[in-house]
């Protein structure tokens, strides 16, 4: 359960703002959240405040009266991310001063400034806070080959991009990660599920396809033993996020099972799937998810600077891009990459919409954006299987792409730029719009 301190700075009578109509809006706006109050009126509390919630992903705090700076700047100069609501005139005192301040050094703060606090515009802002506290509880499970997970594990001296990424989600946004060998998926999971069962799930996914067309039913029962294997592994680690390194993993030869269609799957389940175990991914994904309720489609970005095009693809894509628990978009089971790669699935994505896309890079700590609109879907057999074709400024992206995040992108559904701009405040990440 996703628990928020909830910070009162000052005394709380009726005729300036009262504590416990603060407390009732918070808990019927998000029944599901525990909100804990704590008074603080002088530094002692706010010592004895950041004693008692070390462990918290951040505060919310509301500034009704005028309080001695010191107060203040201890809570705001702790580095935990605060979302800082304060009244117009009683609060403006501390807002302009130490708040302006301290969001100049650079400290996670997102602000609201207002006479109705408790708007439903300012309310709504607590949805920051709780995503921020889902993406610190957050668990991989990342299934690679054995030497892979040594330099992960040993970031230093042996350092790779690939293992500093992984101890930068760990230490900024406290991302965990277990990582399981390959091998020890396949004898503990991949070899034990029942066949019976496989068989049971390739089927439903193939007659709930619009259309079947890849020639080997084969490899859709492989995909469907994995999703199995997947699942139990995660039910087992406890984890909600999977990243199976399926490039590296099918490449050995050890194990010949693609996750496309599983990982299509398991966003029904509450379970937020890593294409290729790009760790740079990870962060756009939980975002999508728990910020706006939308699964992200991991993909490789194209430009046609000429006619103002993007053409993003993949060998899968969400197909619930607006969050159902139900399916949304139709897709077909197919081979692609020329015929050379089975079980992957064409997803016909909604278009005349807008879409947001990010990338991330853990290590620099900046994230990148451009929005654009969705018009078209392509099927065609070479490269990838799903292709979303979007309009947009492709010319600007392509002279301020930004080369550090990689080739990678995350594409969600809706313009989301404004709200992504604000979360990143207290991610303590830089924005880099690319459009």
């Amino acid at each position: 359960m996703v628990s928020i301190p909830v910070v009162f700075l000052g005394s709380f009578e009726p005729e300036f703002l009262s504590r416990d109509e603060v407390m009732k809006v918070l808990k019927d706006a998000y029944p599901n959240v525990e909100f804990k109050p704590y008074n603080v009126n002088s530094v002692s509390d706010a010592l004895t405040l950041l004693k008692s919630e070390a462990d918290a992903s951040g505060f919310l705090i509301f500034n009704a009266r005028v309080m001695p700076q010191g107060v203040v700047r201890v809570i705001l100069k702790s580095g935990k991310p605060i979302l800082y609501i304060a009244k117009s005139m009683e609060g403006s005192p501390n807002f302009l001063i130490d708040v302006a301040d301290a969001v100049r050094e650079g400290y996670p703060i997102l602000s609201v400034v207002t006479e109705d606090v408790l708007s439903r515009g300012v309310v709504d802002e607590v949805k920051y806070l709780i995503a921020l506290d889902k993406i610190r509880g957050s668990k991989v499970l990342l299934v690679t080959a054995r030497n892979l997970i040594s330099y992960m594990n040993w970031a230093f001296p042996n350092a790779t991009e690939v293992s500093r990424a992984v101890a930068e989600l760990q230490r900024r946004f406290g991302v965990s990660f277990i990582f399981m060998d390959l091998k020890e998926f396949i004898d503990k999971y991949y070899n034990v599920v029942d066949s019976r069962d496989a068989e049971d799930w390739a089927e439903r996914w193939i007659k709930a396809a619009s259309q079947f067309i890849d020639p080997s039913r084969a490899d859709v029962v492989k995909a469907a033993r994995l999703y199995l294997a997947m699942k139990a592994a995660l039910r087992d680690t406890g984890a909600n996020v999977m990243a199976f390194d399926c490039i590296m993993n099918v490449s050995t030869g050890i194990i010949d099972a693609w996750p496309c269609l599983g990982y299509m799957q398991l966003w029904y389940e509450d379970i937020i799937p890593v294409c290729e175990a790009d760790v740079y991914s990870i962060i756009p994904l939980l975002i999508g998810k728990y910020l706006f309720n939308r699964p992200g489609f991991v993909n490789d970005p194209g430009v046609d600077v000429v006619n103002g095009r993007f053409i993003y693809w993949h060998c899968y894509a969400p197909t619930n891009p607006h969050g159902s628990d139900k399916p949304e978009a139709p897709y077909i089971i197919t081979d692609a990459h020329g015929g050379s790669k089975h079980a992957s699935i064409h997803v016909k994505l909604p278009v005349n919409e807008p879409v947001t896309v990010m990338g991330f890079n853990p290590i620099t700590g900046i994230l990148s954006i451009h929005t654009a609109k969705a018009v078209d879907n392509i099927y065609w057999k070479q490269l990838c299987a799903t292709k979303l074709v979007a309009s947009g400024d492709a010319g600007k992206v392509a002279e301020r792409w930004v080369v550090d995040n990689g080739y990678h992108r995350v594409l969600i559904y809706g313009d989301f730029r404004r709200e992504v701009k604000e979360f990143a405040k207290l991610l303590g990440v830089k924005v880099i719009e690319e459009d």
